[in-house]
């Protein structure tokens, strides 16, 4: 099988999994508000209200009324949709303003982590030139998720700046790695603290085990004892491109002599996940959610998580699935839990006005791109680096 045709398989595959996952998050939510009658009873589309109450539509295309004296505990329940949920946010749009205005603090403090380990490998930007470049990569990860990938869109610029292709993958791949590793530290914390809380139990687990892998795998890469007891050498000279992954393993390596540099990016990735965190919890208490803030200090990692290591465009359906199972009734509703449908479609709009706002806060790199953009295609950008690179010794 040619390149060509693996490459366009697997474009294939990503998508299908992706829309096969939309479909399902649209299937859990509702557009419209809904009334379940009676415990039990499946959920009605609204028609209208009236003065007596609310006239819904029956399965067999009839109408019927609601009455308002029977809405209440263990009676009728109103389910709200989506276009309903939105509204709440509308009219209490100060949630989403305060979500946006300390969303615009992440790429600032990227810039500064970008800008930090860059320097482990001998490669000197200016703060602004960093932080043009931090605003081009999240503009295209929000704006234009695809197969180029804004981390390669930025690492393209910086190689072509530096001529340091390999130190510039090199800090693409740390700098995913610190700040995962930073999520899931703050999970963690968050996990120790709602240890008791049943609701957030799957979201304990999953970051349990990820930080203990990321911990071990740490320790595995970095020793020299176990990296020779592993043959850790003879298993990464056998991997696709093994060129570059050899070079890129050698940079890596580097950093084992910086670790004051490697502790300061950690704590640096601690504020941005922090910021996103506060977005996050702003949006959804706009929106109506009465969880506390733990929930989403814990089950929030985990939706990250699988948005950046499952490789669907954009995390599109990832995360919306992983937001929709993660934050169920129980969680949404507080102490009084939401129907299964509503918290499923609370959850849905929770996750879209994130991405929203993560749009309009990245929104500048769309000017830096067009103000430095070449002829050169993102994907072609791609190509370039994932190409197998000349001889030579990494600097640091």
């Amino acid at each position: 099988m040619s390149e060509g045709i693996r490459k366009t398989l697997w474009h294939v595959v990503r998508l299908g999994v992706a829309a096969a996952l939309v479909a399902y998050v649209v299937s859990q939510a509702k557009l419209y508000d809904a009334v379940r009658p009676e415990p039990g009873a499946a959920a009605l589309p609204v028609v209208r209200e009236t003065a007596d109450g609310v006239v819904v539509r029956t399965r067999d295309g009839g109408e019927r009324l609601v009455r308002a004296d029977a809405f209440g505990p263990g009676g009728a329940v109103r389910v709200a949709g989506i276009l309903t949920i939105a509204r709440r946010l509308a009219d209490r749009w100060g949630w989403a303003a305060a979500a946006l205005a300390v969303m615009t603090f992440q790429s600032p403090i990227a810039a500064v982590r970008w800008r930090l380990l860059l320097g482990v490998q001998g490669i000197h930007l200016t703060f602004l030139e960093s932080l043009r470049l931090t605003y081009i990569g999240w503009f295209f990860n929000n704006w234009l998720p695809g197969g180029a990938g804004g981390d390669f869109v930025k690492a393209y610029y910086l190689a072509r700046k530096t001529h340091q292709k390999t130190e510039a993958v090199t800090v693409v791949v740390l700098d995913r790695v610190i700040g995962l590793t930073a999520v899931c530290v703050l999970g963690a914390a968050a996990a120790g603290y709602s240890l008791g809380d049943d609701r957030v139990r799957v979201a304990q687990v999953i970051i349990g085990v990820f930080l203990a892998c990321l911990v071990g795998g740490s320790v595995a890469f970095f020793s020299r004892r176990l990296r020779r007891l592993l043959r850790l050498d003879r298993l990464l000279a056998r991997l696709p491109l093994a060129g570059i992954v050899a070079r890129v393993d050698r940079a890596v390596l580097v950093y084992r002599h910086h670790k004051a540099k490697v502790a300061l990016a950690l704590v640096l990735s601690w504020g941005m996940q922090a910021v996103a965190l506060l977005a996050m919890w702003w949006l959804a208490t706009g929106l109506g959610s009465r969880a506390s803030w733990d929930h989403y200090f814990v089950n929030m990692p985990v939706v990250w998580i699988g948005w950046s290591l499952i490789p669907v465009p954009g995390g599109f359906g990832v995360a919306e699935t992983l937001v929709q199972r993660l934050f169920t009734p129980s969680v949404l509703g507080g102490t009084a839990p939401l129907p299964a449908a509503e918290a499923a479609t609370l959850a849905l709009a929770m996750i879209l006005a994130y991405r929203l706002v993560q749009m309009l806060a990245t929104a500048p790199g769309g000017v830096f791109y067009l103000a430095r953009r070449t002829d050169v295609s993102p994907t072609h950008m791609r190509e370039a680096l994932e190409a197998e690179p000349e001889t030579g010794a990494p600097s640091g």
